[in-house]
């Protein structure tokens, strides 16, 4: 890491010309006619079914203290759990004013401070506030069934992790993620293949909505993997700090998938995947990830990433329908126009869009220790000479950040093809 850091690159630029970019439409197979509601059909009058409601927003602790960090524990895998708190009757929520030990403790904690583990969480009435409303979710979701525990099957734990989102309201989400490591192959997962957005296709879509016009809209399904129904039996121990009072030692029967599941991003993708399908929508044969939607009044295509959707549509109409259509089946919000896809900063303006990779490249610049580095225009060094490896085996650590560090400029070049030469 001794040479200079690559300067952050400049906004690739997607301008509207007289004639469109790219001559012709991507070809596509026939639609057929589907089953399901029709996207082009005019809105029902009966009442619409609102989106799931994320639930109330945990109370932050008050300002008026000078926030301190919290004493971090020592993590542990499977800590003794405390008394349940979902199923048992307890306390009434303390809030930031209050006076009680726990309160006071909360109250001077630093807001954007995540937990490392959830017994410290439950110390702090957001967080707490967090995992209820979290494990309320699942509950309502169906995700699992409690099953005396049986012999002879596989067991996996599961666990809590904290993260404060980069939002301006500083949202936070506690989320319980099973401990997927433990599975095994053939008896409690199988199929894990889920696709991957290829860059083409992303330049290929940005392009079509600046040079036709159309709409170009960002989609976010919330708790999408919880949507995917499992086909193997999947058993799990309940989460900590919420076992019920009454069977704590049953097991979670695990109904739909969880984040940490291997097999997780492939069922949440099936389950989008048939929803789409039932919608008219026909998977990409050169893109798995791209769906296509083609009649002779509008034309959409989707660009899915795990949750995160990318809608470019010739009709706003259509596009209201079809999201309102995806909000029967899942929690999805519609987040306006892109501005943020995958590392690409999007901004929008009368003549097309700007895309830059400026937050991604100091992330990568900040996790290399390179942030102060000097920078260079041309990321090949044009003076020092080249010279053959020496053969010397890389320890394992260094070659998993040497890999790490390959991943990673291999996703910068999506807007800076000059990057390449740091591969060298």
């Amino acid at each position: 890491m001794g040479h200079a850091a690559p300067s952050v690159p400049a906004p690739a630029l997607l301008r509207a010309s007289p004639g469109p970019l790219i001559g012709t439409s991507p070809p596509v197979s026939p639609l057929q006619s589907a089953a399901g509601p029709s996207l082009l059909a005019p809105p029902s009058t009966g009442p619409a079914s609102p989106p799931p409601s994320p639930g109330p927003s945990p109370s932050a602790p008050s300002p008026s203290a000078p926030p301190t960090p919290p004493a971090r524990p020592t993590p542990q895998d499977s800590p003794a759990p405390p008394s349940p708190v979902a199923h048992s009757p307890s306390p009434p929520p303390v809030s930031s004013t209050s006076t009680t030990p726990d309160a006071s403790a909360s109250a001077t904690a630093d807001p954007t401070a995540e937990p490392r583990h959830y017994t410290a969480a439950m110390q702090i009435p957001h967080w707490r506030s967090a995992m209820e409303l979290e494990y309320q979710a699942l509950l309502k979701n169906d995700t699992w069934t409690l099953v005396p525990p049986k012999p002879r099957v596989n067991i996996i734990d599961c666990k809590w992790v904290f993260k404060v989102k980069k939002h301006a309201d500083g949202s936070i989400k506690a989320r319980l993620v099973a401990k997927g490591f433990k599975q095994r192959y053939g008896l409690d997962y199988e199929d894990t293949f889920s696709p991957v957005v290829k860059p083409t296709t992303i330049r290929v879509l940005l392009s079509l909505a600046v040079t036709r016009g159309w709409s170009l809209h960002q989609l976010d399904v919330q708790n999408a993997f919880l949507h995917g129904v499992l086909d193997e039996e999947v058993y799990m121990r309940q989460p900590p700090g919420f076992a019920d009072p009454d069977r704590p030692a049953h097991l979670c029967r695990l109904v739909k998938a969880l984040y940490g599941l291997k097999q997780a991003p492939h069922a949440w993708h099936a389950r989008l995947g048939t929803a789409l399908r039932a919608l008219g929508f026909i998977p990409s044969t050169t893109d798995t990830s791209l769906f296509l939607f083609q009649r002779p009044q509008v034309t959409m295509y989707i660009l899915v990433y795990v949750d995160d959707i990318i809608l470019v549509s010739s009709s706003v109409t259509a596009a209201d329908r079809l999201v309102s259509s995806l909000r029967t089946a899942f929690a999805v919000k519609d987040l306006g126009k892109l501005h943020y896809f995958l590392g690409l900063e999007v901004t929008h303006d009368d003549t097309g869009l700007s895309m830059t990779q400026k937050k991604y490249s100091e992330d990568l610049l900040r996790r290399a220790g390179m942030l102060q580095c000097k920078p260079a225009f041309t990321p090949m060094s044009v003076t020092d000479p080249l010279t053959s490896d020496d053969g010397t085996l890389l320890s394992a650590e260094d070659a998993t950040e040497y890999r790490t560090a390959v991943l990673l400029v291999v996703c910068s070049i999506l807007l800076s093809l000059g990057l390449t030469y740091l591969m060298l």
